[in-house]
């Protein structure tokens, strides 16, 4: 199933004129007053995306797996060539090239990724463009990212573009956030933060490209899509724009990153899961439930399915463990859990686990 566009959805893929000066003349910033060769921009929308289409670049690559696709899309977000685009998608070493706004395709060095938001810069010679990279920055005030404001998702939509064909662009709003206890379609992200949801289509290609409001501010690196095993749905989503900038700030201007540790205190809830022998990852059915514990005075029984925990969907006995592992002692969360056909839910206030 793939996310498809919704009815305001906008699709812009309009050819270069291939044309070049007869005289070389020195760099110049990369235009793109050919976005609407036909008319000049009518609406803000046509002229965010005219602004913003140089900053946002094709990612080819090489993929050993049937289920990836070998393409994706990057932003610039520095003059010396750096580009930022998702590293779940298909960068490897020695395969993975960049396509500039005009068509010139460079070889891309792979920096250190990060693995917590699942992304990657990649550096191309900007000596070897034919004008001046075109950078964009995030934007810092979450303010600018709340729900219901218009946005523009730029990517490469199902590879549409090849070399200097313009990129594709799709409308939506941000419909709100969410965290990560919804799951990538192939592989889980260690993030802790929350997700920008946007009705505006995130289709394979689309990803590691630019989400941006319509007065061009950087809000987002788009996501993959969203899978919801629970509710059998698929959700565009972007990485929010200042969550990026400690990677950003540590490799593109060299200032570490400094993290305040949090010490958590291991939790105890007295729920004792039926780890089954053999099994690396078991539902997380309940076995039995200490006397005296924090969740003796839940009703739960033995068989019943733990679910959810707080925000946090669980399906496995380790996902139950890794949702405890984000808790606290003291804190007090909600426990979803099924019996038969009845879904059952009430609040537990967590112990310290002793050791």
């Amino acid at each position: 199933m793939r996310a498809l566009p919704s009815p305001i959805a906008l699709l812009l893929c309009l050819p270069l004129p291939s044309q070049e000066p007869t005289q070389p003349e020195a760099a110049t910033p990369l235009r793109s007053a050919a976005a609407f060769a036909e008319r000049a921009p009518k609406s803000q929308v046509e002229a965010t995306i005219e602004r913003l289409l140089p900053s946002v670049v094709k990612v080819m690559g090489a993929s050993g797996f049937s289920t990836i696709v070998p393409y994706a899309a990057g932003v610039v977000v520095s003059d010396r060539g750096h580009i930022l685009t998702l590293d779940q998608v298909l960068v490897q070493k020695g395969s993975t090239r960049v396509v500039l706004y005009d068509g010139t395709v460079l070889d891309a060095q792979l920096l250190p990724e990060d693995p917590k938001l699942g992304v990657r810069l990649l550096r191309v010679d900007p000596q070897a463009c034919k004008g001046k990279l075109a950078p964009v920055w995030p934007d810092e005030q979450e303010v600018h990212a709340r729900a219901g404001r218009f946005v523009v998702s730029i990517g490469n939509c199902f590879r549409l573009a090849e070399f200097s064909e313009k990129s594709s662009a799709t409308f939506g709003v941000v419909v709100g956030r969410a965290s990560t206890s919804l799951r990538f379609r192939l592989t889980d992200v260690a993030y802790d933060g929350e997700l920008l949801l946007t009705d505006a289509a995130n289709n394979p290609g689309h990803y590691g490209g630019g989400l941006f409001d319509l007065q061009g501010r950087w809000l987002g690196l788009n996501a993959r899509l969203l899978e919801s095993k629970e509710t059998n749905t698929m959700l565009s989503a972007a990485i929010p724009a200042c969550d990026l900038l400690p990677y950003l700030n540590e490799h593109v201007h060299g200032v570490a990153r400094v993290e305040a540790e949090v010490e958590r205190k291991p939790v105890h809830t007295g729920i004792v899961l039926f780890r089954q022998a053999g099994r690396q990852s078991p539902p997380a059915y309940v076995d039995r439930v200490e006397r005296n514990s924090p969740a003796s005075s839940l009703g739960l029984r033995p068989d019943d399915l733990i679910v959810r925990v707080g925000e946090f969907s669980v399906r496995t006995c380790k996902e139950f463990d890794t949702a405890l592992e984000k808790c606290s002692p003291g804190q007090k969360v909600t426990l979803m859990w099924k019996r038969g056909t009845s879904v059952m839910q009430a609040e537990i206030e967590l112990g310290e686990k002793k050791d």
